[in-house]
């Protein structure tokens, strides 16, 4: 039997006394800026306030883009790039396995119907065969989902959108500042998305913000966030919805966005150092192109197939030791009222139009993602905070290993 230290999940004394939880660093400077646009009380943007149209201008030039639309959040930002990118009601719309719901749901919300695209088996990112595969005639549209920060074959995906007629979208909730060959993600498609929640690199509680180059689209996303108005204040040009960012978040996310160029090279270095420290544990991560980055809004990484079964109890014990680790987000096809098409909106599909979510779709997705986990390196981490990461991982994948291989069954 191999010597194997007891888990603090099982009685035994972890690696760190107390957990620090990853929390966006807030400057004094931003602080104080906060508390000025609190105390001059002008909170919202159509009541005269500067703060988010000064935020959309500063984002839009950070990425080299034409416009952006700030809004409540990265669903919204979503769900209005959709429905402002004027995509067919009820066409097809591939998105890849591996994605947060509100890829899906907002995509329902706005009457398209989503496909779901197999991963690639050495990048987890989307597959451009696979999306090859999955077009038909219906098919309107491509979004790439740069999940945990991992870039989409950005060049390939676009080269498919154009060769068929399709809108090229991009999902960058978790991927700000990623390259994919020296090009930063979200500036390939027509329009991109990106989320400004808690542990984002831009994090401002909660938050979401558009860019495109296209001006035809900012100004419709713009009208649909804020319930569908033109310039005027009774001009109401269509349905839309309540979307607007608050001059609050906007103060905050204009001095957030200052600090993402240093924040992307603290988590690029702590990422590729703890994947030095692991390297003997088993773990496996995923394949970064030449000339391409990860952001690192996670660090994903798969345990070995034969732990497959054990993943959930691994985060346990690893949360145990008082490190962030989580589990993978599921594959959609794993939420069960995506599985089973319960939205009402299927229900207006006829049958030869309903998609197929069957246990057969994207099974390399299946099988990475049963096994992935994310390890915490987001804001305010620091290399202290991460030396207990490699330590709670080397001394969690040891017992696991090692009690695998001597039993055949759970520690």
């Amino acid at each position: 039997m191999i010597e194997r230290e007891k888990l603090a999940l099982y009685g035994g004394q972890p690696v760190r006394d107390g957990r620090k939880d990853a929390r966006p660093v807030i400057s004094q400077e931003a602080k104080e800026e906060v508390m000025a646009v609190l105390s001059k009380g002008t909170l919202a943007q159509f009541y005269g306030g500067t703060q988010v149209r000064a935020f959309e201008s500063e984002y839009a030039a950070w990425f080299g883009r034409s416009y952006a639309v700030a809004v409540s959040s990265g669903t919204a930002a979503l769900h209005v790039m959709y429905l402002a990118a004027r995509l067919p009601e009820r066409s097809e719309v591939l998105i890849p396995a591996n994605a947060y719901v509100s890829v899906l749901s907002a995509l329902l919300q706005a009457h398209l119907i989503p496909v779901i695209v197999d991963l690639d088996p050495q990048s987890w990112a989307m597959d451009p065969e696979d999306c090859r595969r999955k077009i038909t005639s219906r098919t309107s549209a491509i979004v790439a989902v740069h999940m945990y920060g991992q870039p989409c074959p950005m060049t390939e995906l676009a080269q498919i959108a154009e060769a068929h007629d399709l809108t090229l979208l991009e999902d960058c909730g978790q991927s700000h500042g990623a390259l994919w060959a020296r090009r930063k993600t979200g500036t390939f498609g027509r329009a991109a998305a990106f989320s400004l929640c808690c542990r984002k690199h831009i994090a401002l509680g909660e938050g979401g913000i558009l860019i495109t180059d296209d001006e035809e689209l900012a100004a419709t996303a713009r009208s649909l966030a804020h319930k569908g108005k033109g310039e005027g204040w009774f001009d109401y040009r269509e349905m839309g919805f309540s979307y607007n960012m608050t001059e609050v978040q906007a103060a905050l996310g204009r001095h957030q966005l200052r600090r993402l160029d240093s924040e992307l090279v603290r988590r690029q270095r702590l990422a590729r150092w703890v994947q030095e420290q692991v390297a003997e544990t088993g773990l496996s991560f995923p394949l970064v192109p030449a000339g391409s980055t990860h952001a690192y809004f996670k660090l994903n990484a798969l345990v070995p197939p034969e732990l497959a079964p054990y993943r959930n109890e691994i985060v346990d014990a690893l949360q145990a030791e008082n490190v962030g680790c989580d589990p993978s987000h599921p594959h959609l096809l794993d939420i069960d009222w995506i599985r089973e098409q319960r939205p009402y909106f299927f229900r207006t599909l006829p049958p030869e139009e309903r998609p197929s979510y069957g246990p057969e779709i994207a099974p390399v997705a299946r099988d990475l993602l049963r096994r992935q986990i994310g390890i915490e390196v987001g804001p305010g981490l620091d290399e202290e905070d991460l030396s207990y990461t490699v330590a709670a991982i080397r001394k969690v994948m040891a017992y696991f290993r090692a009690a695998y291989g001597a039993t055949g069954r759970k520690p």
